[in-house]
């Protein structure tokens, strides 16, 4: 006897999760052979100690016209603020004009007082020249950031406040939301 199965064929909801597996995939053993191709063929290390030895000497040429140049800029401005011999004016004569004086009236005048000028001073802005050198005594006061460190501890992550066992407390309870959701779905 010969039994006969009716298979039916029926459309698969996997289909599109295969699909995308087999993508990934693909990228995966692409990247893969794109850096083992990278790494075969990389420079050897003579190479790269004499290229990086050339950028050091090249960097140091730089460094060295840069002084140069700092040095030249500081002498010319230095000659450029001494005074410079000027001759003295010779002395000629000239004729004074006689002062216009004032016919007498009989206005009277009233004596106004004397105005004085208001001294006017600059603000104390010491600190904020780039080129004003600051005194002996100053010393900077260090900016720490704030790494979210609680008592000096520093296994934290920089700039969250989120220590390392939280993170991991964190990503664990991420990992458990995908299963339940995988059971929920397949439920």
């Amino acid at each position: 006897m010969t039994d006969e199965f009716i298979i039916e064929e029926e459309e698969s909801n996997r289909r599109p999760f295969l699909i995308a597996a087999a993508a990934l995939t693909t990228i995966f053993i692409l990247a893969a052979i794109c850096g083992l191709a990278f790494l075969l063929s990389g420079r050897s290390a003579a190479e790269r100690a004499s290229e990086v030895a050339a950028i050091e000497t090249q960097n140091a040429i730089i460094a060295v016209t840069n002084q140069a140049v700092t040095q030249t800029i500081a002498a010319l401005e230095t000659e450029a603020a001494l005074p410079t011999d000027t001759p003295e004016p010779t002395a000629t004569s000239t004729p004074t004009p006689e002062p216009d004086t004032p016919t007498p009236t009989n206005t009277a005048v009233i004596d106004a007082g004397e105005e004085t000028p208001e001294e006017t001073t600059a603000p104390e802005v010491d600190g904020t020249s780039a080129l004003e050198t600051p005194a002996v005594d100053e010393t900077p006061t260090p900016i720490t950031g704030a790494t979210g460190t609680i008592d000096g501890d520093d296994t934290s992550l920089p700039e969250t406040g989120i220590d390392t066992w939280s993170a991991i407390l964190i990503a664990l309870a991420l990992i458990g939301t995908v299963f339940v959701a995988r059971r929920l779905r397949s439920s």
